[in-house]
């Protein structure tokens, strides 16, 4: 009955929290590592293993793609924020994803390859996003203590300490996985915090 359809409709239950958050996560998260997958398959070269994924911004085949996946990733992050400041996140996770977002735009626009100043401007806005997002993981890990927290957040700090360990010049060049690796943890956690939304706002 065409009433009944209509009825039916208006009281269908709208898409929750939890799902727009999800989603958006997903979304742009998949469109970077999209991206730098791409730039991977493009150049895989001993220069890219030794500079990590910025290397693909200010290496001419890849800039355009590489750009592509740090914007998408911020707008990604910043929308999320927005989602996770509605659902009662508290403000280190949500404003600290604008922190991340911002990050992504300041790497793209601070290549390393321009000389000693914009290089320890990249260096130190690098180190920055990167303790931010440990926080953000730590967090989930602390407070929630679930398995998948502590996968996600093991798996970031993995990446992390090689990452580390391939700055000096140590001989030690694996710093393209580790960033890759770092990113992923961040990802998992990311998603685990999609789960703690409430599936509605409070009216």
């Amino acid at each position: 009955m065409p009433g009944h359809e209509e009825t039916k409709q208006k009281t269908s239950t709208p898409e929750s929290l939890q799902d727009r958050a999800l989603r958006l996560v997903l979304a742009s998260q998949v469109f970077f590592f999209g991206a730098i997958t791409w730039c991977v398959i493009l150049v895989h070269d001993h220069a890219a293993q030794n500079d990590g994924i910025s290397y693909y911004a200010v290496h001419h085949r890849t800039l355009v793609i590489a750009a592509v996946g740090y914007l998408a990733a911020a707008i990604g992050l910043w929308r999320t924020s927005t989602l996770f400041r509605l659902g009662g996140l508290d403000p280190l996770i949500w404003f600290g994803l604008r922190v991340v977002a911002v990050v992504l735009v300041l790497l793209l626009v601070t290549p390393y390859s321009g000389g000693a100043f914009l290089n320890w401007s990249h260096m130190t806005v690098g180190v920055i996003g990167a303790l931010v997002q440990l926080a953000i993981s730590i967090t989930l890990w602390r407070r929630y203590g679930s398995l998948s927290a502590l996968l996600g957040f093991s798996i970031q700090l993995a990446g992390g300490v090689l990452g580390a360990l391939s700055l000096p010049d140590w001989r030690f060049e694996y710093l393209l996985n580790s960033e890759i690796i770092f990113q992923l943890g961040f990802c998992w956690c990311l998603i685990g915090w999609t789960r703690i939304l409430p599936k509605a706002l409070s009216s």
